[in-house]
């Protein structure tokens, strides 16, 4: 007789988590360790142009919150962007198909290939019902990313091959002036190395050999920085008309790269990152000025209350 299948288990949708994540959560503002409060996170975020959510891509809690934040936001400032790393420029016709009811939700996310983006059945769970809400309140969906096909060619051939793309195709995707630097570049190099207890080394990367062999990994994550910074800017984002970015957290904590890139790439505007975490993380989480000015996680840290 053949073995039994199992159905994968869906993950809990974004309206089912057993949490009021407006006063329910943990809110810590890093730069100074204090307890702070949802009220006080929608005042930061009222004075700010740009609000970047870092997530963990299964974590059904964290994305409760960010359609919270989205859902907030967008009921005062209806005519703000929600930008997405989980969607690639050139899929921005179909984001507009859906946006204008072209297509349904279900074409959508089949055309786009993204019903399994962060686990099986995770797009109609935690991502859709956060665009609906922006859909509903007549803002706008962005497809902020580049391109797999193109951040795989920086990694592997640099970025002049991919000024060599023709004008249509090299649309999709930007790339940085200078590598990002500080504690972003140092983490990503930290990444999987272990001294000899096994705790994680710390690695100067103030200078980069051109041939160490993390190099060409670090440009494609810089691919993605610059294409999703420059999506994010186009979208010319302002305190009435902001733009929020639903974002893996390593792009945004500790002053990443993406906050780096727009600082670059739109030096006036005022942005508000947000960490959603499940727990108190590990590292110095609220930065260290002994340690070369350190920055801390993001401007408000938000914890699962287990």
């Amino acid at each position: 007789m053949g073995g039994c299948s199992s159905t994968p288990k869906q993950p809990v949708s974004v309206s089912e988590v057993a949490i009021h994540v407006r006063t329910d959560m943990h809110i810590y503002t890093p730069e100074n360790g204090e307890v702070s409060s949802w009220s006080k996170l929608m005042v930061a975020i009222d004075s700010a142009d740009i609000v970047l959510l870092g997530e963990l891509h299964d974590h059904a809690v964290g994305h409760a919150v960010q359609l919270a934040v989205v859902v907030d936001v967008m009921d005062t400032y209806p005519q703000s962007v929600l930008a997405l790393e989980m969607l690639e420029r050139d899929e921005q016709l179909l984001v507009d198909d859906f946006m204008e009811s072209v297509i349904d939700a279900k074409a959508f996310a089949s055309k786009t290939h993204s019903n399994n983006w962060g686990g099986v059945g995770s797009w109609a769970a935690w991502y859709q019902p956060i665009i609906d809400a922006v859909k509903d309140r007549g803002g706008s969906v962005v497809a902020a990313n580049a391109p797999r096909r193109y951040v795989r060619l920086a990694g592997a051939r640099g970025y002049a091959r991919l000024d060599a793309l023709p004008n249509e195709r090299r649309v999709f995707v930007d790339y940085p002036k200078h590598l990002s630097s500080g504690r972003y570049r140092q983490r990503f190099w930290e990444l999987g190395s272990q001294d000899d207890s096994g705790e994680k080394a710390e690695i100067d990367v103030s200078t980069i050999d051109p041939n160490d062999p993390k190099l060409p990994a670090f440009r494609s994550m810089q691919v993605w920085d610059a294409t999703m910074a420059q999506s994010v800017v186009s979208a010319r984002p302002s305190i009435s008309n902001k733009v929020l970015l639903l974002v893996g957290q390593f792009h945004v904590e500790y002053d990443g790269g993406i906050v780096q890139e727009i600082r670059s790439r739109m030096p006036s505007a005022s942005i508000v990152v947000v960490s959603v975490q499940r727990e108190i993380p590990d590292e110095d989480w609220m930065g260290n000025s002994t340690k070369g000015n350190r920055p801390p996680i993001a401007d408000f840290m938000i914890v699962e209350n287990k």
